[in-house]
């Protein structure tokens, strides 16, 4: 099931057992925190607890980094159970410009430092998985976090 909500509160409120659930969010800064409220949210209903942490940690860097980048189209969180123990989390916004890796280790010069970009060191570190895909009106950044599978009964 799919649902596209205006925002998390109505989009948790319409979301079913399993699938897929769709919010449209403000280009605020406040937007993180519901975002990781709905991705909570959704995963204790949908019975996934053993991945909230991690998919919360996750879903709040792709939302602090569509947030920043200012373009002030829209930012859409969709989570979606793609395995027993999987889900895939995606921010697309109305921007172009693609999210910056700052890759781990010692600066040489730390006043050189740009101020952004740690947050998808943290995403690769949790991630099976991630990437991006171009769209015509934007990017879309998605994450696939796996859990222990679950023993067959």
């Amino acid at each position: 099931m799919t649902t596209i909500a205006e925002s998390p509160a109505q989009a948790l409120a319409h979301t079913d057992l399993t699938g897929t659930v769709t919010a449209a969010f403000a280009y605020e800064v406040k937007s993180a925190g519901l975002a990781r409220e709905l991705v909570k949210d959704t995963l204790l209903r949908w019975g996934l607890g053993d991945l909230v942490e991690n998919a919360v940690l996750v879903a709040s860097e792709l939302m602090t980094n569509a947030i920043q980048t200012g373009c002030r189209r829209s930012i859409t969180l969709t989570l979606e159970q793609i395995g027993e123990s999987a889900v895939r989390i995606s921010v697309e916004d109305g921007s172009r410009y693609p999210p910056v890796f700052i890759k781990p280790g010692l600066p040489t010069n730390p006043d050189r430092l740009p101020a952004g970009g740690r947050g998808l060191v943290i995403v690769d570190g949790l991630c099976k998985r991630w990437g991006l895909d171009l769209r015509p009106q934007g990017k879309c950044v998605f994450a696939e976090i796996h859990g222990p599978r679950r023993p067959r009964r």
